[in-house]
């Protein structure tokens, strides 16, 4: 289950990898960007995201799939 507001994340290998870095550097650097960038739209979630986490000597290929759980509110 997914609570309201919660966003789920899915990423390729990508994002976080880098020669001369290990992954944990590279999944640490994601959860310290992805807490900080929670509360924004998507749009500019995923764009900030991939700004500030992505290795800059890293060509590999990034795919990212993110879901925002909202919940309507009755009017």
């Amino acid at each position: 289950d997914l609570p309201p507001g919660a966003t789920l994340l899915l990423y390729t290998d990508g994002l976080v990898e880098s020669p001369g870095h290990s992954i944990d550097e590279g999944l640490n650097r994601l959860r310290r960007h992805a807490a900080s960038l929670a509360q924004r739209p998507l749009e500019s979630f995923t764009d900030e995201l991939l700004d500030r986490t992505r290795p800059r000597d890293n060509d590999d290929d990034v795919a990212l799939l993110v879901v925002r759980h909202v919940t309507r509110s009755s009017s």
